[in-house]
């Protein structure tokens, strides 16, 4: 009996404790649910797009200042020790400071290449890898928008990033430039002959030459804020090979080519160069022969000039003036813009504006002008260097008032454009002579000479 009590009870309980599992069954199958449907969300909408779609490198260059570091002739040797220490701290800190933001999944990797003047300015590179339906988001604005906020909200607090404690950086100083793989690996190579300068106010300094055993070398110039570098390039042989490219920026972005010049040009012996602002780089690159040095660099920096003149004309046609970009005859800026107000002194007249071997012309809005964009009383015109001078006639209608603009709209520029500027008669532009619509000159009709390009002036004669 006893052992069929006991039966019964342990019966009884593994009926009961079956009965407690299957209670728990449907929470069970509830919660594998739960979490299948949490690693699918996660797989699909985290994972597959971070590490299984297809992802682009994008690179981007900038600099970055520190205020409670100062630059000392070490930092500008990439061979010293000090140079290594504090550009693998700064990278460190670099890294930390991306990976603080939403842009921390997409770090790839970093560079500090060089330093700069005064508070200590480091110069950088870093490598985003973002998939590619990211790619069209994670613009250029918006990572330097990102890197700045969080610049500015970590300035006045302390955290235990090495970003927040040991460097105090200034979130203004923050220049960020879009780069690319071609960028970087010119810059690479012109590492070994990686040549920093600052240049001071008021003052020429000249640039030692290239090291002919390195196949580029890169010339990296600074200056105050509030000025740009002039460059002056002067070939010393009659005939080479090499290649010297200036560019608007730290390092060898494309976007940001000021020219290229190739084999001491013989038309422009001495050629000089401006910035937009206090930096710019200039690369050499070696030609299959080498040269002893058949070029001399020097550089100055020069105050932003503004470009902005009103200009009252008196009576008479003789040239009364000229119109020029900031620092003629060198190179415009990638960013001039100046604007010409011309008062005439009456409707009778209009203004003629004498370029020498540079001319206008119409061209479609949605391509930019590459040698200078000119508004003219609202008309849009791009400029072209031409071997014949050219002159621009402007008529006067409704008002004495006349407003030209000049804009390079690329960064790519050219020689510096100047024009001699004279009033005409509008009711007899050419007395005496035939008027080319071409190139605006005044000719000599019916002579048997085609002076005008298209000969109207040697018709129904």
């Amino acid at each position: 009996e006893q052992e069929e009590d006991a039966n019964s009870l342990s019966k009884d309980e593994s009926e009961t404790n079956s009965r407690n599992y299957l209670r728990y069954v449907p929470l069970g199958i509830a919660f594998l649910l739960l979490a299948g449907a949490a690693a699918a969300t996660w797989y699909f909408l985290d994972y597959r797009p971070w590490h299984l779609e297809p992802a682009v490198l994008q690179f981007y260059s900038g600099s970055l200042q520190v205020l409670n570091r100062q630059y000392s002739p070490d930092l500008g040797q990439v061979e010293s020790r000090a140079f290594w220490l504090e550009s693998a701290k700064l990278q460190k800190m670099l890294k930390e400071l991306i990976r603080a933001t939403e842009l921390g999944r997409y770090y790839n990797s970093s560079t500090v290449y060089a330093f700069g003047e005064g508070a200590l300015t480091f110069f950088f590179w870093f490598a985003l890898q973002i998939p590619e339906s990211q790619q069209k988001e994670v613009t250029a604005e918006r990572v330097n928008t990102t890197l700045h906020q969080e610049l500015s909200a970590s300035f006045n607090s302390s955290g235990s990033l090495s970003y927040q404690t040991e460097y105090r950086v200034n979130p203004d100083s923050l220049v960020l430039l879009e780069s690319s793989v071609k960028d970087i690996v010119v810059l690479k190579s012109t590492l070994g002959c990686y040549r920093y300068s600052y240049v001071q106010e008021d003052d020429v300094l000249r640039l030692e030459g290239p090291d002919y055993l390195a196949s580029s070398c890169l010339w990296h110039l600074h200056s105050l804020n509030g000025y740009m570098i002039k460059l002056r390039l002067e070939w010393t042989l009659p005939d080479c090979r090499d290649r010297l490219a200036m560019y608007d920026a730290a390092g060898p972005l494309e976007k940001h080519l000021i020219t290229s010049i190739y084999g001491c040009s013989r038309q422009e012996a001495v050629v000089e160069v401006l910035s937009s602002g206090p930096v710019m780089s200039v690369v050499w690159k070696k030609a299959m022969y080498s040269y002893y040095d058949p070029f001399i660099l020097s550089a100055q920096a020069v105050p932003l000039k503004a470009c902005k003149v009103n200009i009252t004309l008196r009576e008479g046609l003789e040239l009364q003036g000229k119109i020029s970009t900031p620092h003629y005859p060198s190179y415009y800026s990638p960013n001039t813009q100046c604007t010409w107000h011309m008062t005439v002194p009456s409707l009778d007249y209009g203004v003629t504006l004498w370029f020498d071997a540079y001319a206008l012309s119409r061209q479609k809005h949605d391509l930019p002008c590459t040698q200078g964009q000119w508004i003219i009383q609202n008309r849009r015109l791009c400029g072209l260097r031409t071997l014949q001078a050219y002159a621009e006639r402007i008529p006067v209608t409704s008002s004495a008032d006349i407003t030209i603009t000049f804009t390079s709209q690329i960064s790519l520029t050219g020689p510096g454009v100047q024009a001699a500027y004279s009033l005409y008669n509008q009711s007899d532009s050419c007395p005496g002579e035939f008027l080319c619509l071409v190139n605006g000159l005044c000719v000599p009709a019916c002579d048997g000479i085609k002076d005008c390009p298209n000969g109207l002036d040697e018709r129904n004669c």
